[in-house]
C-alpha cells in the first residue's frame, strides 16, 4: 500500500469511527467511495468482517452493494474464513434479500454459458458452504441443482450435500451412492440427517455397511440421529480399529454426537499413533468442553481426572498437531464428508 493510500486509509476509519457523532462523515464516505473505490472497498470489506453491528456498517454495506467484487470476496478462502464470510454474506442478504441468488449465479451454470466466467473449485466450494449455512429452502435449487453432476468432483460433492439436504430422498441419494467419489456419497448420505422415514433409515442402515468409513460413520451418525439405533458399542469398538482411517471416524461421530460418555476413549485416542486420529480425537474433545453446562452436582473424581487428562493432552499435543498437515480437516468439524 502506497503513502497515499494509506492515508486514505486513515480517513476512512476516522469517518467510519465518526459515523454517529459527525453529520459530515457520510458524505465525507462517500466521496472517498467515489475517488479511491479500491482503497474504500478494502476498507469497508475489512470493517465488515466485525462480529458487531451499527449504522456505519450498514452504511458500507449499501455502498459496497453494487461492487462485483463482493461475491467474489465472499466465495475466497484466501481472505477469510468460512465463520467470517457467512457473517459477511448476511449483512449483504440482510439489505438485499436477493443476494444469494447473486452468488450462487457465479458458480457454473447447467447451460456453460458462464463457464467462462464462473468461479473455480476453492471459490465455488466456498460458496456452496456460504449458501448451505445461510440460505434456507428450496429457492436456489433451480440454479444449483445440476451441480452434483459437476465434472468437477469437489464442487459435486459440496453440491451433493447442498442439494441433498434440501430435497431429502432417500431415492435420490440412493442413486448418487452408486457414484465413485467417495466424498460425494458420504454427502449424500449426511443429507438425509433428520429424516425419520422408512426408506431413509433402510438407506443408512445399508451404508453402516459400505467399503469406505466416511460413508460408514455419516450412516450411524444419521441414525442416531433420528433415535433408530444406538451406536456406542459400534464407535467404541471403531476407535480400537486397526485403520486410522476408522479410528479417526469413530474419534469425529463421538465428537460430533457429543455425549459424554465418550470422553474415556476420546482421551485415549489423543494419545493414538497415528497424527490423524490424534488431531480428530483432540477438536472433539474441544468440542465436548464447549458443549458443556454447569452442573450442580458434585463432578466425580474420575471425570475431574478426565478433564485434567484432557488439558494436559492439549497442551502436549497442540504443536505437534498445529504442525501435521491433516487432509481435508477442519476446526469445527460440522460436516463430516467435507472436513477429514
Amino acid at each position: 500500500m502506497t503513502f497515499r493510500e494509506k492515508i486514505i486509509e486513515k480517513y476512512i476509519n476516522q469517518g467510519i469511527e465518526e459515523f454517529d457523532s459527525n453529520p459530515l462523515a457520510p458524505a465525507f464516505l462517500r466521496r472517498l467511495a467515489k475517488e479511491s473505490p479500491d482503497v474504500f472497498f478494502s476498507v469497508a470489506m475489512k470493517q465488515l468482517r466485525a462480529n458487531e453491528n451499527s449504522n456505519a456498517l450498514r452504511f458500507l454495506t449499501i455502498a459496497l452493494m453494487r461492487r462485483d467484487e463482493v461475491t467474489t470476496y465472499v466465495a475466497d478462502p484466501a481472505v477469510a474464513s468460512r465463520e467470517v464470510a457467512q457473517r459477511i454474506f448476511n449483512r449483504f442478504l440482510a439489505i438485499d434479500p436477493s443476494f444469494d441468488v447473486k452468488l450462487a449465479r457465479r458458480l457454473p451454470d447447467r447451460g456453460y454459458i458462464n463457464h467462462a466466467d464462473a468461479f473455480d473449485t476453492a471459490h465455488s466450494t466456498r460458496a456452496l458452504d456460504v449458501l448451505d449455512s445461510t440460505s434456507r429452502g428450496r429457492r436456489l435449487l433451480p440454479i444449483l441443482g445440476h451441480l452434483p453432476n459437476a465434472a468437477d468432483s469437489q464442487i459435486a460433492a459440496k453440491a451433493t450435500l447442498f442439494v441433498g439436504k434440501r430435497v431429502q430422498s432417500p431415492a435420490w441419494a440412493a442413486k448418487l451412492l452408486s457414484r465413485p467419489d467417495e466424498r460425494l456419497r458420504a454427502n449424500a448420505v449426511e443429507a438425509l440427517w433428520g429424516l425419520d422415514s422408512s426408506p431413509a433409515v433402510r438407506l443408512l442402515e445399508d451404508c453402516t455397511k459400505d467399503r469406505h468409513n466416511r460413508v460408514m460413520g455419516n450412516a450411524l451418525v444419521g441414525l442416531h440421529i433420528v433415535g433408530h439405533r444406538s451406536v456406542d458399542q459400534e464407535l467404541r469398538s471403531l476407535a480400537r480399529a486397526v485403520s486410522p482411517d476408522y479410528r479417526s471416524t469413530a474419534a469425529w461421530a463421538m465428537g460430533k454426537l457429543g455425549q459424554g460418555t465418550w470422553l474415556e476413549p476420546l482421551t485415549a485416542m489423543v494419545r493414538d499413533e497415528h497424527p490423524q486420529v490424534r488431531s480428530m480425537a483432540l477438536r472433539s474433545l474441544v468440542a465436548l468442553r464447549r458443549e458443556e453446562k454447569p452442573a450442580p452436582q458434585v463432578v466425580s473424581v474420575n471425570n475431574a481426572e478426565a478433564m485434567a487428562e484432557i488439558e494436559t493432552a492439549v497442551i502436549e499435543e497442540a504443536e505437534e498437531i498445529l504442525m501435521t498437515p491433516v487432509p481435508e480437516l477442519r476446526l469445527d468439524g460440522s460436516s463430516f464428508s467435507a472436513r477429514r
